[in-house]
């Protein structure tokens, strides 16, 4: 369906969670994805550096909003539950700034939202929204859907809309985690080009995580470097990876068949993949340097001589696995119903001295939180020796070293005034490190799962990096550009500003005028309001849900 647009052009954003231009470009030198070699011929395209570290949450967060975590208040998956020093997921509540669909919507403009993470609950939109990553399986259309009536339109019209594949990566189970992955993405794209058809949009945005979820889960069947790399299953399966590139360049071709002259389109992602090979336990690095402790009562002094001598979550789960017993880790889950089971039995933040404990762990690549009095419910560092402390494990983690290269394992250290400005930087970790080539990954917020500093990567052979992808063609793009220096900021202003609407002035991203033909004065104005954070709270089953879905995808393992 088209709309007259005098003041700009209609905008259509095609997200691929986790896709990688060094794949796509080395697919496209073997003469493959001829949609987006379309696009490379006939518009702009390069890389997108994201958010620092390169999360999910806050990285789609700051691409709807154009503003850095401090601004919107999204770190990661996870914030710590007020008053308590336990992990609970976030929400669309969190965000405190309007989204793009929020402020095009506002000037009058019909939107179409569907699939892009942290968007549960939904709000009211001028238009259409489906929720996207965190959505709980069992949500009513009311939680997953703006107005609600939409999910049953296109189960009318379309079938099942499936938010995101409900099947992992599991040897022995190739074959039904891609047939979910296939069928989850054709669900999508029938969706999308129904909708496309029949309701009015100047701005539509669509997001298939798909791709994130296959290089999680299948990086290792065809990287011989991948420690349980498999020859067989590489034989059989190739590279799955590849494939489904080429799905993703049929589904661009699909929407490339429905966009008319006067629109805009752009592809991205939220970050880049690589081969990840080791885990890194945050936790324990800083409780064997002292600066966590753990309580002297007898119960857990009984649950950590068992985490010394190796009986933890971890090794009781694979021992789970290889009887056939695996489908028990629901009972492990330390957010899940039986997080009751592991407090009891196992290490965990429930046995930590706060009082004597200067830093904590919780994350999903390197954060680390002072314990600071004032800030944290049971704080031991004294705001005075803030900078000390906080400059005593900097060093710390310079210290660590690969065992297998002997070279530092941590390449980048910052503090958190160095990549943050805002009004939530109080929440913010107050170090964020990321190892070298980020190939570990230092799931900090999972508390004790294991009793080592490092060991090799389980579960997922495929973790985040830095840099995404960025493609803009049609209405308004000069063709055949490549663009080196685009960052996720800044494709919320441009998007504005394609549309013909003002950039609030408070965005930390800039236009990409480089892209435009059109040379039109950028307009900016003071702040849109923000959209406030709600008290919105998950259920337990909630958390529950929502947890086990991190874990399919590879953020938990």
């Amino acid at each position: 369906m088209t709309n007259d647009n005098p003041s700009g052009h209609r905008v259509f954003v095609l997200g691929l969670d986790g896709a990688t231009l060094d794949r796509i470009q080395l697919l496209l030198d073997e003469g493959k994805l001829p949609n987006f070699a379309r696009l490379v011929a006939g518009g702009a395209h390069g890389p997108l550096t994201t958010t620092i570290p390169p999360v999910t949450a806050p990285a789609w967060s700051s691409f709807m909003t154009g503003k850095n975590p401090a601004q919107h208040g999204l770190y990661d998956f996870m914030k710590r539950r007020p008053g308590t020093y336990y992990p609970i997921p976030v929400s669309s509540r969190d965000r405190d700034a309007p989204a793009i669909w929020d402020i095009a919507g506002a000037a009058g403009r019909p939107v179409i939202v569907l699939n892009v993470p942290v968007t549960y609950p939904p709000h009211p939109v001028n238009g259409y929204m489906i929720t996207g990553m965190l959505t709980p399986n069992n949500a009513p259309d009311a939680e997953r859907a703006y107005p609600p009536e939409l999910m049953q339109e296109l189960r009318d019209q379309v079938g099942e809309y499936v938010i995101y594949p409900r099947k992992v990566y599991a040897k022995g189970r190739v074959d039904e985690f891609l047939q979910e992955l296939y069928y989850t993405a054709g669900q999508r794209i029938k969706a999308v080009r129904y909708l496309m058809r029949h309701k009015p949009w100047d701005f539509f945005m669509v997001v298939f995580n798909e791709t994130d979820t296959i290089q999680h889960g299948a990086w290792g069947v065809s990287d011989p470097q991948w420690h349980d790399y498999d020859p067989a299953e590489h034989e059989q399966y190739g590279n799955p990876i590849n494939d489904y590139y080429e799905r993703m360049d049929e589904v661009l071709g699909e929407i490339l068949d429905e966009l008319d002259d006067n629109t805009t389109l752009f592809i991205m992602s939220d970050h880049g993949a690589g081969p990840v090979y080791q885990f890194l336990y945050v936790n324990n690095f800083l409780e064997r340097r002292g600066f966590m402790r753990f309580r002297r009562n007898p119960i857990t002094l009984g649950k950590v001589l068992m985490f010394r001598l190796g009986i933890t979550a971890r090794t009781v789960y694979k021992f789970l696995i290889r009887i056939g017993l695996g489908g028990l880790r629901r009972s492990m889950d330390k957010r899940r119903g039986g997080y009751a089971k592991l407090r009891r039995y196992f290490v965990s933040f429930a046995d930590v001295d706060w009082g004597r404990t200067q830093a904590y762990a919780m994350g999903y690549i390197g954060q680390v939180f002072l314990n600071v009095q004032g800030r944290e419910p049971e704080g031991a560092v004294a705001p005075a020796d803030y900078n000390s402390v906080r400059e005593e494990i900097i060093a710390a983690l310079r210290q660590l070293k690969d065992p297998k290269t002997g070279e530092p394992l941590i390449e980048d250290i910052y503090r958190k005034e160095e990549i943050y400005h805002g009004a939530y930087m109080d929440i913010a970790p107050d170090i964020v490190f990321m190892p070298r080539n980020l190939e570990a990954i230092a799931f900090g917020d999972f508390e004790f799962p294991s009793n080592t500093v490092l060991e090799p990567s389980y579960a997922i052979s495929s973790h985040h990096r830095m840099n995404g992808i960025f493609f803009a063609y049609g209405a308004g793009v000069r063709p055949g550009l490549r663009v080196e220096d685009a960052h996720i900021l800044d494709l919320a202003p441009t998007i504005l500003h394609v549309m013909g609407l003002p950039v609030p002035a408070d965005m930390d991203g800039r236009v990409l005028e480089e892209v435009l033909e059109t040379e039109r004065p950028v307009e900016r104005i003071e702040a849109a309001a923000g959209a406030g954070k709600g008290a919105f709270e998950y259920s337990a089953d909630e958390e529950e849900q929502i947890v086990d879905r991190l874990r399919s995808l590879g953020y938990i393992s």
